[in-house]
C-alpha cells in the first residue's frame, strides 16, 4: 500500500482534495437570502385586454390559506375587460415554497388530473369552468416553465437553477441552491349570460400564454 502511495502521488493529491472539498461542503451552512416584498407593477398591458384597475393584496386576502406552501411577501390584484367580459388576476409573491398548488386546486375541484393542461414551451397550469366563470392557477418561476406541483416545481429548480450562477454561490456556501419563490397566479374570467361568442377555455388559455410571456423576464429580482 506504502509503495503504490509512493507511486501515485498525484492519486493521493487528489484524494486529499476530494476529502476536503466534500467535508467543506458538507460543512456550509447557506445563507438563505431575505425575500423583500415586490413592488407589482400598477398596470400591465395584456393582449385583447383593456385595463381597468388594480389594487394590493394583503396576506389576509387570501383564499384558502391553509393551502398555501410558504411565505406570501406580496401581491397585488388587477382587473381587466372586453366587451361582454371580465378578467380578474390575483398575484402573489411567495417565498420558501415548494410550488404545491395541488391541495388548493383539489379544494375547489375535487380532483387535478381533470383540469391539469400542458402548453409547450411554457409550462403546466390547472383550468377548469364553472357556470359563466373559468379559473386558471400557476406558479411562474424565476427561471422555467410554470408549474402547479411541487414534483414540477422541483424537478423545474434542479434542472434551470443548476445551470445558474446560483451553483457557485452554493459551493461557496452563500446561498442554497434552489430558488423557492414563485409568483402563484390565479386568473378569473366571467361572461355575461349573452356572450356566447366567446370560449372562456380558449380566451384564459390565450392570456395566460400572454401575461406568462410578460412576467418570466420580469421575475422579481432577490434583494
Amino acid at each position: 500500500m506504502i509503495r503504490w502511495l509512493r507511486r501515485n502521488p498525484l492519486a493521493v493529491v487528489w484524494g486529499i482534495t476530494v476529502l476536503v472539498l466534500g467535508v467543506a461542503i458538507a460543512s456550509f451552512q447557506p445563507q438563505i437570502p431575505q425575500v423583500a416584498p415586490y413592488p407589482f407593477p400598477q398596470a400591465i398591458p395584456l393582449t385583447d385586454w383593456t385595463f381597468a384597475d388594480s389594487q394590493p393584496l394583503t396576506p389576509d386576502q387570501t383564499p384558502d390559506t391553509q393551502n398555501i406552501p410558504g411565505e406570501i411577501v406580496s401581491g397585488r390584484r388587477y382587473h381587466y375587460h372586453q366587451d361582454n367580459a371580465d378578467l380578474n388576476i390575483e398575484m402573489r409573491y411567495l417565498a420558501q415554497t415548494n410550488g404545491d398548488l395541488k391541495a388548493l386546486i383539489k379544494h375547489q375541484t375535487g380532483s387535478l388530473g381533470t383540469v391539469l393542461q400542458t402548453l409547450e414551451n411554457m409550462g403546466d397550469f390547472s383550468l377548469f369552468t364553472q357556470g359563466s366563470k373559468s379559473q386558471l392557477d400557476a406558479c411562474i418561476n424565476p427561471r422555467g416553465t410554470s408549474t402547479v406541483t411541487s414534483d414540477q416545481f422541483k424537478r423545474n429548480r434542479t434542472l434551470n437553477d443548476w445551470q445558474s450562477g446560483r451553483f457557485l454561490s452554493w459551493i461557496l456556501g452563500q446561498a442554497p441552491l434552489h430558488d423557492n419563490r414563485c409568483l402563484w397566479t390565479r386568473m378569473t374570467l366571467s361572461t355575461s349570460a349573452d356572450a356566447t361568442s366567446v370560449d372562456p377555455s380558449k380566451a384564459l388559455t390565450t392570456s395566460w400564454d400572454n401575461w406568462h410571456q410578460w412576467w418570466q423576464p420580469s421575475f422579481p429580482p432577490l434583494a
